[in-house]
């Protein structure tokens, strides 16, 4: 059965926390657990321009979002690379889904029809705005991740606090291997960062490579 985001938090303008709700979620499911891998994907580029199509945020239909940075959630079939090599119908169970708050898209969607109606190819897009991917397993979101919220604050000329958009109730996260090292915050430098030279989680690939990745093929750092 494909699971269902059902009541996971959601704040918008918050799409890294909420996918980390969502992958936790997941991972406390058995069923899920055995039958995808899970992952959170960080979607941004070194000028923290990219654009995105099919956002509930777009102006006009058939237009793009220019993000600083999103994130969505992918569950990679198990068993759908068997079923492509022997040109069998896949189940439910054998196919990749991402899970995207912000989409109009059915949440979750095939994978295929997430990237066509998200990503077109970067050799129609201006450079400043093509898409890069970080990919990091759902375990290792849930242990590293941590923001405070601060690259959400205006800049301030007195002591009172302003966010650009209202922030979650909740407290700010922090996962568990990050506070034991005394991190409190690594949002943007380990996770957002797309620099040749960040020293982030997961791996870090292009739009191409991303779709061979979905497709079961061996993702290459850039």
């Amino acid at each position: 059965m494909l699971p269902k985001p059902l009541d996971s938090p959601y704040t918008s303008c918050y799409c890294e926390e909420n996918i980390y709700f969502l992958v936790r979620r997941f991972l406390e499911q058995a069923q899920v657990k055995t039958t995808w891998d899970i992952f959170a994907v960080i979607i941004s580029n070194v000028t923290k321009t990219v654009a995105l199509w099919s956002q509930l945020k777009a102006p006009a239909a058939n237009t793009a979002v220019i993000w600083d940075y999103h994130a969505i959630l992918v569950l990679r079939s198990r068993m759908g690379s068997h079923c492509r090599l022997l040109n069998m119908t896949p189940s439910i169970e054998e196919e990749t889904w991402i899970y995207d708050f912000d989409s109009i898209l059915e949440m979750p969607s095939r994978w295929e029809e997430y990237v066509e109606k998200t990503f077109p190819p970067d050799s129609n897009i201006p450079p400043q705005y093509r898409c890069l991917f970080r990919v990091v397993s759902g375990e290792e979101y849930l242990h590293y991740f941590a923001s405070d919220r601060s690259h959400m604050l205006f800049p301030a000329t007195d002591s009172s606090i302003e966010y650009i958009s209202p922030p979650p109730p909740y407290p700010v996260i922090c996962g568990p291997l990050t506070a034991a090292h005394g991190f409190a915050n690594n949002l943007m430098t380990h996770f957002v960062s797309m620099e040749s030279t960040s020293k982030g989680y997961g791996t870090v690939t292009d739009r191409e490579a991303f779709v061979s990745w979905l497709l079961r093929s061996v993702i290459i750092n850039l």
